[in-house]
């Protein structure tokens, strides 16, 4: 799946919408990816990049793409007016999707299992 992803390093925060939706962290030299879904596209990406560039981010992997810069973002879906449960609801299928859009695999360790859960 060829997609536009912009380095997360040199992105802006006018760059992502202010509405809830899911988004994808691509690792660009391995295509693998980390999904998450927010309420605030913008402060979720500004979150992530803060821990970024701070050297602190939870994932180890993030970190290490980021410090290379490999890191790239991408919105993936946006859900307006969405409540928490719609949104964690459109990150597990897409979560379900991920070895056919991402065959290259997923990042975040907690939601690997996710996938399997509505099996």
């Amino acid at each position: 799946m060829k997609m536009k992803e912009k380095l997360i390093k040199y992105s802006h925060d006018g760059d992502f919408p202010k509405k809830a939706g899911v988004y994808i962290l691509v690792n660009q030299k391995n295509g693998k990816v980390y999904i998450g879904c927010t309420r605030s596209v913008r402060a979720r990406i500004a979150s992530h990049r803060s821990l970024l560039l701070s050297g602190s981010h939870y994932s180890e992997e993030l970190q290490q793409a980021f410090d290379k810069d490999y890191l790239g973002v991408m919105v993936l879906a946006l859900i307006p007016h969405a409540n928490q449960q719609l949104l964690r609801e459109a990150e597990r299928l897409f979560i379900q999707s991920a070895p056919y859009l991402f065959p290259s695999g997923i990042i975040n360790k907690r939601l690997v299992n996710y996938s399997n859960y509505m099996k």
